[in-house]
């Protein structure tokens, strides 16, 4: 490195907290019969910096891809329905009228495997009697969520509801936020969207569940 060059790093650190020259030139300051005598010269090319022994900083590495591993604490977790996001609507296909109704769901998921999951989910639409279905989904390492409920009875075919979703962050927790319709071919559907969100023993939600007033052990249990 020669002198000049040296000498211009040391008057570039002294601009700080002052005004900053063009950036189309380096200024040089010099003693000149007590005057101050300013010299202007090109920026060095960057072939020239680093012919100085000043080189860029390393890139990084490529970005860590997540993988489906993102998700296997899922595995053995429960989901309810919070207060704010239980309105669902019923839709009457043949009269065309909709109505609001709340709607807990709470899902089980028993265990995860490569980015899918399965388990069990209840449901209870206002005041009537829960119904159960199981559960079988799918997450990427992006976090979309594919869900698919299957409603068994032995007086009617089995029933199945697809819906969709993400892993989204609110509150600096991970929530699901789900969307789903009953099938269309159903005269009276049933379309629902929610964040929802974790619970587990000792939370306030685990023994008395928005809108139904049971717990989570009592409500799977139906």
């Amino acid at each position: 490195m020669d002198g000049s060059y040296a000498v211009e790093d040391r008057v570039l650190m002294s601009t700080i907290g002052r005004s900053i020259p063009s950036p189309s030139a380096h200024v040089l300051v010099a003693a000149s019969d007590d005057r101050a005598v300013v010299h202007a010269r090109p920026i060095q090319a960057r072939s020239t910096i680093h012919a100085a022994g000043h080189h860029s900083p390393t890139p990084a590495g490529p970005a860590a891809f997540p993988t489906s591993k993102r998700w296997s604490w899922l595995a053995d977790t429960y989901w309810y329905v919070p207060t704010a996001n239980l309105p669902a609507i019923l839709y009457n296909a043949s009269s065309g009228e909709s109505t609001l109704v709340s709607d807990q769901t709470v899902f089980h998921i028993e265990g995860y495997s490569k980015g899918y999951f399965w388990g069990k989910a209840v449901t209870q639409l206002g005041s009537t009697s829960a119904s159960t279905s199981s559960m079988l989904g799918s997450v990427t390492p992006e976090g979309q969520v594919l869900l698919t409920f299957t409603l068994t009875s032995t007086n009617s075919s089995p029933s199945v509801t697809q819906g969709f979703g993400k892993m989204t962050k609110r509150f600096g927790q991970w929530t699901m936020e789900n969307q789903m319709f009953t099938s269309p071919t159903e005269k009276l559907q049933i379309g629902h969207w929610a964040y929802m969100v974790q619970t587990r023993p000792g939370m306030p939600s685990w023994v008395s569940l928005p809108a139904v007033g049971e717990s989570v052990p009592a409500f799977l249990s139906q």
